[in-house]
């Protein structure tokens, strides 16, 4: 009978020990101890409820923890109440030790074996017998005989928290290292930004460039995560982080040429959140109260934000498997890469979630170790492909240079030719025709009036070989590479212009209105027919326009080089005129150099002759 009452009595006290509050008992103080094997919770979805108050809840309102180091809950909105009883016996000092930034208050009453209470508070200001605590993540002093500690904390962020006690060695030793990792991770991610964000200007490397941005994303969300600069109240720095992470990804993989349906899905899901985010905005300027659409499609999905994120994070997975299947040998660095990453970023989502199976680390934040070993990857891809571009870049400039000096070869050779024409022509052609006139005059002279028709026949020779004579020289003058500057030609133009006009009585104004500078760069072909242009329109002024006056002025207008060559002669009726021989020399000419000619006239009001052509210097 007394076994059966044993029996009894245990199965009914169980519950009761079941719900008996577990002791955090310290024996070390200089090593960490952490409280959440022994936390209970309490959530307070109002926000309003005071310590009093959650002091007199029975010890059942509140929920078994049960975690080994973190104290973890996810994405919460509202007030969390820890409560734990602690046990010293080592009679040290203790401190209540914990990494968690992203708070908006915290507050830790503790109550001493004696029933005596202090209350510590850290952020948002707090009634007057609250000791305030400058620290962030704060250190807060739970005395030597600590006995029930409550610690509440109120956040609109992701809370995973690494909560221990110990000694003033310990908080020391704890603070000193958080500081050298977070500024070991800060040094990192500013040193490879600054590496990205210079070689993107150097190389004009658009990929560097895009780089350079999700370095920068990076950066702000390290500074907010940790509470550095709170940059979230301007910009969200998570989804700037995963714009620009699947910007990158999705210009590296170049994944528009390979899927175009999970291109447009990456970057439509992030635009859905920034315009889901501007609508709200918008409307909460006249209704603070109002809940995105967004937001509320999650909620009756029954996910959140977290959610969203890794929905966005698996169609980058997707679509990096689905371009290594096609072209594994073009991304299977990057793949390892944003593979560590992804797994890394996927560990720290879960965290949020309170799965206990998950790997511990200092903050149980994954993605920390896993972004450094991403960019350190990715700078090594682009420093490759840096590389490379430099490799292909230089044997481009040799290969130019290679061609620069066979087209200057030949040029060389072609000047050469042109000199060897022009001495052959002076030499030879000259020579004889100037024998042809010579002996054509001299047989004039000795026949005296004895048969005229043959003396005008010797008076026709002499004019056509001197003619021939003037026409090879001016050749020779186009041919000699010493005449290819612009300027040659003008003073060409003008001496010829004297040369031919003066002893006809014909005043001559010659008139250049373009610097030297901006005198297009003729080719020989071009300088040789404006030239015999030129000289052709002059001559005619001469021989039959019985002008007094004539003015050559070379001007731009509209992007276009003119030479317009005038007199005040007699002038013709240019429709009359208009199949003569003259004028069909100067359109093949002006056809032959590339440029255009115009002629106007009328009777007795002179003749305008227009020569243009594009000014290209």
């Amino acid at each position: 009978m007394r076994p059966v009452l044993l029996l009894v009595i245990i199965g009914l006290g169980a519950p009761l020990w079941g719900w008996s509050q577990r002791k955090l008992t310290i024996t070390d103080a200089q090593r960490s101890n952490p409280i959440a094997p022994y936390v209970y919770v309490f959530k307070d979805k109002t926000k309003q409820l005071t310590y009093e108050q959650v002091a007199r809840f029975p010890l059942d309102s509140f929920q078994r923890l049960n975690q080994q180091e973190i104290v973890q809950f996810g994405y919460l909105y509202e007030k969390i109440w820890l409560r734990f009883e602690v046990k010293n016996k080592t009679k040290e000092e203790l401190y209540l030790i914990h990494s968690y930034r992203g708070f908006r208050r915290m507050e830790v009453i503790i109550i001493d074996e004696n029933g005596q209470k202090r209350a510590y508070q850290a952020g948002e200001s707090m009634p007057a017998f609250y000791q305030k605590v400058q620290a962030k993540p704060p250190v807060f002093p739970i005395g030597s005989n600590p006995f029930t500690v409550y610690l509440s904390v109120v956040t609109g962020n992701a809370h995973g928290d690494f909560i221990h006690i110990g000694n003033l060695e310990q908080a020391l030793s704890y603070q000193r290292f958080n500081t050298v990792w977070q500024s070991f991770s800060m040094g990192i991610y500013v040193l490879v930004f600054i590496y990205a964000f210079i070689f993107a200007i150097r190389l004009r490397d658009s990929l560097i460039g895009w780089y350079a941005l999700l370095m920068l994303s990076i950066l702000f969300f390290y500074v907010d995560y940790y509470s550095f600069f709170p940059i979230n109240k301007y910009v969200n720095t998570a989804f700037a982080y995963l714009l620009c992470w699947s910007l990158f990804h999705v210009y590296f993989l170049n994944l528009r040429a390979y899927s175009k349906s999970l291109y447009w899905a990456i970057l439509g899901l992030n635009g859905l959140f920034y315009a889901n985010s501007a609508i709200a905005q918008l409307i909460r300027l006249v209704e603070p109260s109002f809940v995105s659409p967004l937001f509320r499609l999650l909620l009756w999905l029954k996910v959140d934000w977290g959610g969203f994120i890794l929905l966005v994070l698996f169609l980058l997975l997707v679509s990096l498997i689905y371009v290594a299947v096609k072209n594994l040998m073009q991304v299977w660095v990057y793949a390892i890469a944003f593979s560590i990453s992804l797994i890394s970023m996927i560990i720290s989502m879960f965290a949020l979630y309170n799965i206990p199976w998950l790997p511990y680390l200092p903050y149980n934040n994954f993605f920390v170790p896993g972004t450094l070993i991403e960019i350190i990857m990715l700078g090594f891809i682009l420093a490759e492909r840096a590389n490379r571009h430099r490799k292909e870049q230089a044997k481009t400039q040799k290969q130019l240079i290679i061609q620069l000096q066979e087209n200057l070869h030949q040029q060389h050779k072609l000047l050469q030719i042109r000199d060897e024409i022009a001495r052959d022509l002076h030499d030879e052609v000259g020579a004889t025709l100037t024998g042809i006139a010579t002996s054509a005059k001299v047989v004039q002279k000795k026949m005296d009036n004895q048969q005229p028709e043959l003396k005008a026949v010797l008076g026709q020779m002499k004019n056509d070989s001197e003619e021939a004579i003037h026409t090879i020289r001016d050749t020779i003058w186009a041919l000699n590479p010493d005449n290819d500057a612009p300027e040659k030609l003008i003073e060409k133009m003008k001496s010829v212009g004297f040369k031919l006009l003066i002893p006809h009585d014909i005043i001559f104004v010659f008139e250049n209105e373009v610097p030297v500078s901006q005198l297009p760069a003729f080719s020989m072909e071009q300088r040789r027919n404006l030239y015999l242009v030129y000289k052709e329109a002059l001559h005619n002024i001469a021989k039959h326009s019985e002008a007094t006056h004539s003015q050559v002025r070379i001007y731009q207008q509209n992007r276009e080089f003119r030479i317009r060559i005038s007199d005040d002669g007699k002038g013709f009726d240019s429709a009359t005129l208009s199949d003569g021989n003259g004028l069909k020399n100067f359109q093949k000419r002006a056809k032959e150099g590339g440029f255009e000619v115009n002629v106007s006239s009328k009777s007795g009001a002179g003749v305008e002759v227009m020569l243009s052509t594009v000014a290209k210097t």
